[in-house]
């Protein structure tokens, strides 16, 4: 299974970029798209930025995340956990960009 994981950019320097994946995880990825600037919203796997999204994209994929999370939180009390740490993350992420 391959698995992109979400996050913003918070600098890039030449081929590479800083990408902050929330939770205080900020990482380097390549730069694998066209016109990646700070503040863009991305998609990373392997260690290589594969897609930039909107705001709105990125708002929308953690709407499905949520959802996804909250079915599972009827038998899981860690994944609520989880869910709630997410939402609180990108509350604050989106309210940083104002």
């Amino acid at each position: 299974m391959c698995l992109g994981v979400y996050g913003k950019v918070v600098r890039v320097e030449g081929e590479l970029a800083v990408v902050d994946f929330g939770g205080g995880l900020i990482k380097d990825a390549l730069v694998g798209v066209e016109e990646v600037r700070e503040g863009d919203y991305v998609v990373v796997h392997a260690g290589i930025i594969v897609s930039r999204l909107s705001e709105e994209e990125f708002t929308e994929v953690f709407r499905y995340v949520e959802e996804a999370a909250r079915q599972l939180a009827q038998t899981e009390s860690r994944v609520a956990e989880y869910l709630e740490s997410m939402r609180v993350r990108l509350q604050e992420n989106l309210s940083g960009q104002k």
